[in-house]
């Protein structure tokens, strides 16, 4: 018991936290920055949205892209963002359901660039 003890001690104090949810991006041009856990910091995204609004950062807690839903718009009503604020490539070409159908993300296991999205 003493054993598997240490081990997961030695494995706990030897890994980082994943800051993949440090930065929201929502509502009206609106983003908090959790990556001073004391201070969280408000910031200024690219979109007016009124609908579903999700974001991802990277290990270190920038942020990755961002994406939300358009609830007044019929067929393409999904967005995705890139971290300066501009549409993405295809990012204007996703089917979505605006306000009570949630979006997602998760990155791929593995790899650091390569994530799915959820709609």
């Amino acid at each position: 018991m003493k054993l598997l003890q240490l081990q997961i001690n030695c494995v706990t104090s030897f890994s980082n936290a994943q800051k993949r949810s440090f930065i929201w991006c929502f509502g009206d041009s609106a983003g908090i920055d959790f990556n001073i856990v004391s201070n969280p910091v408000p910031i200024i995204t690219g979109f007016d949205t009124r609908g579903s609004c999700v974001s991802i950062s990277d290990t270190n807690g920038q942020l990755s892209f961002y994406a939300n839903t358009r609830a007044t718009f019929m067929g393409n009503t999904t967005l995705v963002w890139s971290k300066n604020d501009q549409i993405m490539q295809f990012g204007d070409s996703i089917v979505g359901r605006g306000w009570y159908n949630e979006l997602a993300i998760i990155p791929q296991p593995l790899s650091d660039s390569l994530f799915f999205g959820f709609i």
